[in-house]
């Protein structure tokens, strides 16, 4: 009976299968890589951290903004006619986009530091660019 050794053993490395899974979509191992970050992702990346700043400055504002929620709920009710609290959605809806962005954020550093190419997904690229608040 002949016995066949493998040819080579790869260790699982979890981890980073799920930070490049996560951030790029790059779930099997020959996807990854470890060649130098293209300019265009070094865009990207500069995209989203432009994304994050504007996000937490925009959520700063409407978390600072609390004791005037009441003065935009009447401008809105006289514009529209009718009353509604639209300080909540809009806290929360800013919450949640600086969640994603911050996650995002922490995947793209977490890829330089362990010296992962960085390919942030196309689904991913479309967000950060319609996340930023308009101010």
């Amino acid at each position: 009976m002949v016995r066949h050794q493998p040819l080579q053993y790869y260790e699982p490395q979890l981890c980073l299968s799920c930070l490049t899974g996560i951030y790029g979509c790059r779930w099997k191992r020959y996807q990854r890589s470890h060649d130098d970050t293209t300019p265009w992702e070094r865009l990207w990346f500069l995209l989203l951290t432009f994304t994050f700043g504007l996000t937490l400055t925009w959520l700063y504002f409407w978390w600072e903004v609390h004791n005037d929620y009441d003065e935009f709920n009447w401008y809105l009710y006289n514009r529209m006619g009718y009353w509604s609290d639209w300080s909540v959605p809009i806290l929360m809806t800013t919450a949640a986009a600086f969640t994603y962005i911050a996650g995002l954020q922490v995947l793209a550093l977490c890829h330089i530091a362990v010296g992962q190419q960085m390919n942030l997904h196309w689904l991913h690229k479309i967000s950060s660019a319609l996340l930023k608040p308009s101010l």
